[in-house]
């Protein structure tokens, strides 16, 4: 296997307006999470070989159809990567930003999609600070049940959480249903993305 090769790219460094995109059914990558991949079909390959040359970017989207992508996605850091001896490779990447599919640059191999960057909104109202002690409360009781979180999780249950970072990072933890975690993702009202993700949690907590 050849060396790990690891990025120090600034969370603050603006994204380019075309970035490449790799399809994956029931997957969404949310902003500051972390997601395995293991890249092994040859138009990922290159697609990957192009993002290490570069910027270390690619974006990550859920399929509509046969032949359509939802159009709001993730666009990821290649934070580590591990190339095999048989061409396959495996690597941590973490998202960094919400972005709207406008335009297609390329369609195969594989897509570069024409983008802008979406930013949430209310991220503090008088309503933030009682949602995320709520889900808090689950997800500590979550915790003591054995439910087995990263270990930098404890960071997401102060008092201090940043409402836009805790509200993606547990979305992207405990929410399984993929129909769910798109839905999340496209909520760009932090507010009200904190309540469809507490409505969530409550009711798996019922079953």
């Amino acid at each position: 296997m050849q060396e790990v090769k690891r990025s120090r790219y600034c969370m603050e460094t603006k994204l380019p307006t075309e970035i490449p995109v790799m399809v994956l059914t029931e997957v969404s990558l949310f902003p500051n999470a972390m997601l395995p991949l293991y890249i092994f079909e040859p138009r990922y390959r290159e697609m990957l070989k192009i993002a290490l040359e570069t910027d270390r970017l690619f974006a990550v989207a859920m399929p509509r159809g046969e032949t359509e992508v939802c159009e709001i996605a993730g666009a990821g850091l290649i934070r580590a990567c591990v190339t095999n001896t048989d061409g396959t490779s495996n690597l941590i990447l973490q998202g960094v930003q919400r972005v709207r599919f406008v335009g297609w640059r390329q369609l195969t191999p594989f897509r570069i999609a024409i983008t802008e960057r979406l930013k949430s909104t209310n991220k503090v109202s008088p309503e933030t600070l009682p949602l995320i002690a709520k889900i808090q409360a689950i997800c500590i009781q979550l915790r003591d049940d054995g439910f087995d979180f990263p270990k930098q999780f404890d960071s997401y249950l102060t008092k201090g959480a940043d409402a836009d970072i805790f509200s993606d990072v547990i979305s992207s933890i405990l929410v399984q249903d993929s129909v769910v975690r798109q839905s999340l993702l496209e909520e760009l009202n932090v507010t009200v993305r904190l309540k469809n993700l507490l409505a969530f949690l409550q009711s798996e907590l019922k079953k």
